[in-house]
């Protein structure tokens, strides 16, 4: 546990990627409001908020995590071009923070199965059961961060060669 406080000291002491943080948690925040509808704008006038406990808290922290694991692997990535190859840097942690996004599925999926040429009657039959198994995909999303985070500080002291 030690290790992983030292890797975020080492990290977080820089403005540049506390900025980060914040920006991309923001940003995250953003996207994840967005993609799962929770508020709409009607052209006439008027706002409709679809909002819940769960909704927000998997949202925070899901926007938080990406925020904090992001400059993670981007400066571990940094430091192991400078240092040396840090073993397994990069690849994996990004595969799992885009795997972390499956809380976008009911945006990106349809889309991508529209233009292999599946029909609109079936795109809205898997776009209401993905919205039925959102529970389970926010739980497996935050897996793959937590999953990320952990490969990123293993990452950050890899390549700053801290002792644990």
């Amino acid at each position: 546990m030690m290790v992983a406080k030292d890797s975020f000291i080492e990290v977080y002491r820089q403005r540049t990627y506390k900025l980060a943080a914040i920006v991309g948690a923001a940003g995250m925040a953003t996207l994840l409001v967005w993609s799962s509808q929770i508020v709409a704008v009607f052209p006439q006038g008027g706002i409709f908020l679809d909002v819940d406990a769960l909704t927000l808290v998997s949202i925070a922290l899901a926007a938080a995590l990406m925020g904090v694991t992001l400059p993670l692997h981007w400066y571990a990535w940094r430091r192991s071009r400078v240092v040396a190859p840090a073993s397994g840097m990069g690849l994996v942690g990004t595969l799992f923070s885009v795997g972390s996004l499956s809380c976008c599925a009911p945006l990106l999926l349809p889309g991508v199965l529209s233009l292999v040429g599946f029909s609109g009657s079936s795109l809205l039959a898997l776009n209401i059961r993905l919205y039925q198994l959102r529970v389970p995909l926010t739980a497996l999303a935050i897996a793959f961060l937590l999953v990320s985070l952990w490969i990123g500080l293993r990452n950050v002291t890899r390549s700053c060669r801290i002792p644990a």
